[in-house]
């Protein structure tokens, strides 16, 4: 009886705790809402109150509720009734449902799905109670802020405006210190030793070694941790570069696909997640980016609504939450066959943009050819 009750209560937790990282993400997603809209803008983000844009009546707390507002409105304001933009209720579900399932693929699992770390013995909520997962919390904090301000990133460029310079300088300040004092945070190190699987369990000094202890926060300066960072780094950049390439010597107001910004995402990515892990995102993404193109380009509309940054955004959550079967690591493939694979995807990704980037161009030509055509010439006479 007492085990029952042990694993009801238990599960009545596990449900809490999952409720409880949807609705802080929803949360955080109605902020992010207030930031993308008012920080290209140069306005404050904290005052004055959310308003209706249309009345500019102060919006009621009950009002301000993140979704369920929205759905109890009917899409509406409150007072002068004027249609409420669908973007606020989809931000705030994303944010919600990437914060659930981190927290799932994350520290619930255990780390079942980080590349070359090894998982925890347990899983769920248990672990959590033991004090198993301080790691893993904090890698899923380190996550979550790179994802939102990716994602705010492109939403802003999707507004067709440039991202603040201090979203990035943030965002890229917390990922230095944070990184560099936190080993913890980076379970994917920049060098790996040929025979990884013997080396991990050879060598004591190894930070993931075999023996190593998961569960707890070391703080404090490694060089292997920095060596980490500074690649990480490195490789951004050069990602940034491959995929920034068709804009990055453009003199004219560059095009819808690829906007102003887009390489820092990257470098941000790189910091974050490390070089091997941002050339799979930077190379995944390039891919979907051709990809969708591609699909579209017979289509009547006049170019691909979605900023590259957008599928940048999309990958970057995929890698979080499935970065063990996403990554290329030499341990996974033999060494030859890795190289053979990495260097596959460094030298696609400018090709895979460079496809996208012509046929949006080609487009956006014949669509101004078009529209400069006088009207009558265009126009048929039938008797």
């Amino acid at each position: 009886m007492l085990v029952h009750s042990t694993s009801i209560n238990l599960w009545v937790l596990e449900v809490f705790t999952a409720a409880w990282c949807f609705v802080m993400g929803s949360v955080i997603g109605s902020f992010l809402n207030v930031v993308i809209y008012r920080m290209p803008l140069g306005l404050n983000i904290s005052k004055p109150k959310s308003r209706c844009p249309v009345c500019e009546t102060p919006i009621r707390t009950r009002d301000n509720l993140p979704i369920f507002a929205w759905i109890l409105l009917r899409g509406k304001c409150r007072y002068c009734q004027s249609s409420i933009s669908m973007r606020y209720p989809i931000v705030e579900a994303i944010v919600g449902i990437f914060f659930l399932m981190l927290y799932l693929a994350l520290v619930h699992s255990g780390g079942q799905f980080l590349p070359y770390r090894n998982p925890n013995r347990f899983s769920g909520v248990y672990q959590i109670m033991e004090g198993r997962t301080w790691d893993l919390i904090a890698l899923d904090l380190y996550y979550s802020y790179l994802f939102i301000v990716v994602l705010a990133a492109a939403y802003i460029q999707f507004d067709r405006q440039i991202i603040p310079r201090r979203l990035l300088i943030w965002c890229f300040l917390a990922g230095i210190i944070a990184g560099v004092f936190l080993p913890e945070l980076h379970p994917v190190p920049a060098l790996i030793p040929v025979d990884a699987v013997s080396s991990t369990v050879l060598s004591g000094d190894n930070i993931l070694s075999e023996n190593r202890d998961h569960g707890t926060l070391h703080l404090g300066f490694e060089v292997q941790t920095l060596i980490t960072v500074g690649w990480g780094l490195f490789y951004g950049a050069v990602a940034g570069i491959l995929f920034s390439w068709p804009v990055l010597f453009q003199t004219q107001k560059p095009g819808t696909l690829i906007q102003p910004g887009t390489t820092s995402l990257l470098i941000l990515i790189g910091l974050y997640l490390g070089w091997q892990q941002v050339i799979s995102v930077c190379f995944l993404a390039a891919l979907c980016l051709a990809c969708c193109v591609i699909l579209v380009r017979k289509r009547n509309s006049e170019s691909l609504p979605l900023p590259a940054s957008a599928f940048i955004a999309a990958v970057l959550a995929l890698q979080m939450l499935l970065g063990k079967y996403l990554t290329i690591l030499p341990d996974d493939f033999g060494y030859p066959s890795y190289l053979m694979l990495t260097g596959g995807q460094i030298i696609a990704i400018p090709l895979l943009v460079g496809v996208a980037h012509y046929i949006v161009g080609n487009r956006n030509i014949q669509r101004n050819t078009q529209d400069q055509i006088p009207f009558d010439e265009t126009s048929t006479i039938t008797s």
